[in-house]
Formats: structure tokens, C-alpha cells, sequence
């Protein structure tokens, strides 16, 4: 575990975690002999991995717009808001199954949860959107992000989400923000609109990244059909980054793309998976679920779960079960986040 920076009041708890989820580590490394709970490249790194990523500081109805899957017609609050999707309430099975390819034993065990109906954003926050809560607050953002752009990893002064390190446009989903930055703008979208807008529990994220589906993604199992669904660590990328493990098809972007450029899921999100890491407002406790995913953390410093893997991911970590965590704090080049309407 990484130290907690006193000045900034931030703590990365378990970065390293995030760190092995990137392409271009962990190669070579061997798959543990325990069939239930096998050691991945995520783990093996961790002790060379601790220091990398530290961070210094620290409406209106739609009627005409029908997902399927059962979710309900989509709403934004105002002209510049997220458009939100509302899903219906429902019960699915959390987790993974031990037998699923690349599976983590912080997935198990697969349990049934239930979720009260919500709403959620069809598309990530983009860039535009954050811009304007930037400008119209006054929210400051910070000046650091760890990134992994023009040729290489590390912390990045200078970098935020407005530079973080690639060319982005206003519809890309904005990256660089920490969980407080994904909080600080849902406060500002609620007070703004009237509505209570926050960050998605784990279970409500990954009911609404399944959308019914108990495949390993949402359109099934097959981590090669990716391309169409999501932008993710593909054969493009692998043109500029050859170390990268990737997924075997071309989805066009080596960075962020815009969103909702690729197919959506069943409930008619998209870039549920794939793009940027999205911060759910859950604590992550221990290494097995505990009820802590159904709810939104009490403690400010405790690390957060991030779900859904980014623009960089191999196939391993571009599942709907797939979990990271880190601290509330940390901004990265590959994390950005989605929000819910109650």
C-alpha cells in the first residue's frame, strides 16, 4: 500500500493494482497452480510497481428513444446535461464464476443482488461537460495525472484533464479526474439542475454494464468481437506500443475515442467497457465482496472500486466483472466516470 500524502489528504491505495492492468505489464509472467483463484500479472507486479503512481495532489423526456433490454426512455435535465438512461429495477448474479478466463479471486464469490431502478449515464462525461462545471465553478482539478502518452508512464506535472498527454475533443470522455473530481462535479450537477445526481454504486454499475447478460462481457465471451462493442487495447495501438498485449481486432483509436462511437449494450449504454476506467463511489473491502458494493463509501480516504477497463486494456480486465481500486484521490490518464440519477 502506498503512503498517504498528509499535505494533499489523499491516499492511492492499492495503485499498483491499476498499474498491472496496463498492456505493457506483466509479460512472462506464469498463471498460478490454484485453478480457483489464479495469480494473474496483476498480482505478480505489485512489489515493483509501489511507487509509480503516487500522487502529490493527492429535464427534459425523450420519448422517441427506447433501449432495449428492458431499460426505460432516456432523460437530460438541462441542455448540457449527461443524458441519462433509466434502467428498471432487477436482480442479476455479481461476480464472476471461478471458471471464467481471467478471473480474480477479489470477483468472487458471484452472488445474487438486487437493484432498485435508477438512472445512469448513456455516455461517459465527456470533456465539454467537465469543461463547464470547470468553468462555471471554479473547481480546481490539480496539475498532476499519471499518464501513459508520447512514448511513455509516469507522473505527469503539468498534466490534467485538460492536457493529459493525447489529443482529445469535446464529445471524448474526459480523463485525469479522481473520485473527488467525479463528486465535486455530480454536486455541482445536482445543485445546478435540482435533481441528486452521484457517482454509481459497484453493484449498480456492473447491473448496468451486464444488462442481463452472465457472458464474461456483455456481448458474450468472445474478447476478439471487442471492437465493435468498445475502445479498448486493440492491434491499432499495437502500431504505436508493440509491447502491448491486445485484443486480436482493430477498433480504430489508439487513445480515448468519442462517445458512444461503438455499439451499445443491451440497456442502450454505451462504452460500458472499454475507453476510460470509470470510479464507482463503492469502498473496496479485503479481497471478496462484503456488502460494501451495494452502498456508497462513508469514509472520504477509503480507496474506491474502478470498473470497466480503458482505451489500453488487454483482454483480461475488459470484462464486467473485472475490478481495480485506488484512492480517491488519484488521477490517471485512463480514468474518467459516469453518473447516476436517483
Amino acid at each position: 500500500m502506498l503512503k498517504v500524502n498528509r499535505l494533499a489528504g489523499a491516499v492511492v491505495a492499492f495503485g499498483l493494482i491499476y498499474l498491472a492492468s496496463l498492456p505493457w505489464v506483466g509479460h512472462g509472467v506464469e498463471a498460478s497452480e490454484n485453478p480457483r483463484h489464479p495469480k494473474s500479472s496483476k498480482e505478480e507486479s505489485k512489489s515493483t510497481r509501489l511507487a509509480m503512481i503516487e500522487q502529490p495532489n493527492a429535464g427534459k423526456e425523450d420519448d422517441g428513444r427506447q433501449a432495449r433490454g428492458g431499460a426505460g426512455k432516456s432523460l437530460r435535465d438541462c441542455p448540457s446535461c449527461p443524458d441519462m438512461m433509466r434502467l428498471p429495477s432487477g436482480s442479476f448474479m455479481m461476480g464472476s464464476p471461478f471458471n471464467e478466463e481471467g478471473a480474480e479471486g477479489d470477483e468472487h464469490p458471484p452472488h445474487e443482488v438486487k437493484v432498485e431502478g435508477f438512472a445512469i449515464g448513456k455516455y461517459e462525461v465527456t470533456r465539454a461537460q467537465f469543461e463547464e462545471f470547470v468553468n462555471e465553478s471554479g473547481y480546481d482539478a490539480g496539475s498532476s495525472c499519471f499518464i501513459y502518452g508520447e512514448g511513455k508512464a509516469g507522473q505527469g506535472s503539468g498534466r490534467n484533464w485538460h492536457n493529459p498527454a493525447f489529443q482529445q475533443e469535446g464529445d471524448h470522455p474526459v480523463a485525469c479526474v479522481s473520485a473527488e473530481d467525479a463528486m465535486a462535479y455530480a454536486r455541482w450537477l445536482s445543485q445546478k439542475t435540482g435533481k441528486s445526481y452521484r457517482l454509481p454504486t459497484e453493484a449498480e454499475w456492473e447491473y448496468a454494464a451486464r444488462a442481463g447478460a452472465n457472458t464474461a462481457r456483455y456481448w458474450g465471451d468472445d474478447s476478439g468481437e471487442a471492437c465493435k462493442y468498445a475502445n479498448i487495447g486493440d492491434q491499432k495501438a499495437n502500431q504505436t506500443f508493440p509491447i502491448w498485449k491486445v485484443h486480436n481486432c482493430s477498433d480504430g483509436y489508439v487513445y480515448t475515442a468519442p462517445v458512444g462511437r461503438f455499439q451499445p449494450n443491451p440497456f442502450g449504454l454505451y462504452d460500458m467497457l472499454g475507453n476510460v476506467w470509470e470510479w464507482t463511489c463503492s469502498a473496496y473491502a479485503g479481497g471478496s465482496y462484503d456488502g460494501s458494493e451495494l452502498k456508497c463509501a462513508d469514509n472520504g480516504k477509503e480507496s474506491r472500486v474502478n470498473r470497466g477497463g480503458s482505451w489500453s486494456s488487454r483482454p483480461v480486465y475488459v470484462r464486467s466483472a473485472n475490478r481495480i481500486r485506488l484512492g480517491p484521490a488519484t488521477r490517471i490518464s485512463e480514468l474518467g466516470f459516469r453518473v447516476v440519477r436517483d
